[in-house]
């Protein structure tokens, strides 16, 4: 008698002809349904509308294509060609597009082409990420008391090899400025009371317009080359992140060239967060790379309290260093260890204050062995225009709150940099320019910012439906403990 093999065996089938409900099938925990319960994307049509015509042939919903977008940065899809296909076979990610199993997935030069023709030289992705920063402000989840900044390098796509050495013209900053204006003030107050009568000391100023030179790549000119300690060398963007340190969101995000300075652009991203976003700054925190007197000065003039430590800047050549003389900011002069005050003397490059011992003084003082080189006949020190702004600054060192917004900073920046980087399409640059890397830093930081968003609404509701409860249970012991009371206890004694 044979044995049956109960062993199934998979036989071709035909085509079949079945209902499917797309709903159904994303999971209940989906990261994508989050995103749809929770933000409604239809305000992206008011910002484009102007850029679509009312003739010719129907377009691909723009709603559609920043939302495919978005995929690829939500699930770290590198290409857009990549995209289509994930698109294509993923259920999930058609439901998120509204887009049914019979219906072509978007192509992926599609995606390009509008953004060579219909989203160059426009704000869309500023726009839209904007839009998302103000419902976080509306939820009350950003409120800009405290924010963190940072800058993270992203690869520039430039070959090293591929550079040539060039000749620019300097463009002076609005502090410069400033600097100038208050160093030739101040230079004519000292000519006067030493008698020179309006005469000028020294050479003529050169007015030419002052150049360097710099590194420049071939293959992607606005990319610069980053040579910081620690920092791998090469053709770089910088991305500079400012973020609420109350739920990590990103409040604005700025692309330069990786050979600028994190503090140049620092004072203008915040002066923009404060009238595109209507933020009330209170406090900031940056590390020491921040620590430098144009910040220090616009901090002050915005009313904002910076947290930002201080380096040593300290000259080889003295053997007596700066933080041996002690200021005196009533009587503006310097105080040196013997007790002899330096008294401003004159202003040097337009930046800084020299001030000056006596010469007779010097000569007759014990440790001038110590403190003079062998061609020095009296000591000078140098103490920067704004100074006081620094020192104003710095004072905050060591206080509970200073730590505080250090912790913040180290947890939020440090933490959201690699995040980004790791998960969210911003290890290197996929295109060339500072538009194209711009785009791809806003997208990276939206979906953060949306991720961080939805947490925080589920944080709440959370709270919410705990302390209903915790209310619920409050309510039901009152009345129990109320009933185990002897009634004689409430009888009133005779």
């Amino acid at each position: 008698m044979g044995v049956s093999n109960m062993m199934d065996k998979n036989q071709p089938s035909q085509s079949k002809y079945m209902y499917v409900n797309l709903e159904e099938l994303v999971p209940k925990d989906h990261l994508l349904r989050e995103v749809i319960d929770k933000i409604d994307f239809s305000f992206i049509y008011d910002k484009v509308e102007n850029m679509y015509s009312h003739r010719g042939r129907r377009s691909v919903d723009p709603v559609k294509l920043i939302k495919m977008l978005l995929i690829g940065y939500f699930f770290g899809i590198p290409s857009e060609r990549q995209l289509e296909e994930q698109v294509r076979v993923n259920l999930a990610y058609r439901w998120f597009l509204n887009i049914d199993l019979d219906e072509p997935v978007p192509d992926h030069s599609t995606i390009s082409q509008n953004r060579r023709r219909r989203f160059k030289g426009t704000n869309v992705f500023q726009e839209i990420f904007d839009e998302i920063i103000k419902l976080c402000i509306a939820e009350g989840i950003v409120t800009g008391e405290i924010i963190v900044t940072d800058s993270t390098h992203i690869k520039a796509n430039a070959s090293n090899k591929r550079k040539e050495v060039v000749t620019v013209e300097c463009t002076p900053s609005e502090y410069l400025g400033i600097l100038e204006k208050e160093a030739e003030a101040l230079q004519e107050k000292i000519n006067k009371e030493k008698g020179y009568k309006g005469k000028k000391r020294g050479k003529e100023p050169n007015t030419a317009p002052k150049t360097k030179q710099i590194v420049r790549s071939k293959t992607d000119p606005e990319s610069g080359y980053l040579n910081r300690p620690e920092k791998p060398k090469g053709f770089h963007y910088l991305d500079h992140m400012s973020i609420d340190a109350k739920h990590g969101i990103i409040t604005d995000v700025y692309v330069t060239p990786g050979n600028v300075d994190d503090s140049e652009p620092y004072i203008d991203r915040l002066k923009s967060q404060q009238e595109r976003l209507g933020l009330n700054i209170r406090k900031v925190g940056a590390d020491k790379g921040y620590d430098y007197m144009n910040v220090h000065y616009g901090l002050d003039k915005l009313g904002i309290e910076g947290y930002i430590p201080g380096f040593a800047r300290l000259s080889k050549t003295e053997s007596f260093t700066i933080d041996k003389f002690a200021y005196n900011r009533n009587k503006d002069v310097y105080i040196c260890p013997e007790g002899k005050f330096l008294y401003l003397s004159h202003i040097k490059q337009k930046k800084t204050k020299v001030y000056a011992a006596r010469t007779r003084e010097c000569k007759a003082c014990l440790l001038k062995e110590q403190c003079l080189s062998k061609s020095d006949r009296r000591k000078s020190v140098t103490r920067p225009f704004h100074q006081d702004y620094a020192d104003k600054t710095h004072t905050r060192q060591g206080s509970v709150e200073y730590t505080r917004i250090r912790k913040l900073r180290r947890m939020w920046c440090e933490g959201t940099n690699g995040i980004l980087k790791e998960n969210h399409n911003l290890s290197k640059a996929r295109r060339r320019g500072i538009a194209n890397v711009l785009e791809q830093c806003l997208l990276s930081a939206l979906v953060i910012n949306i991720k961080r968003y939805i947490k925080a609404i589920k944080q709440r509701e959370l709270r919410k439906k705990h302390t209903c409860i915790s209310n619920k249970i409050r309510t039901i012991m009152r009345k129990w403990l109320g009933k185990l009371v002897p009634s004689h206890f409430c009888q009133q004694a005779p």
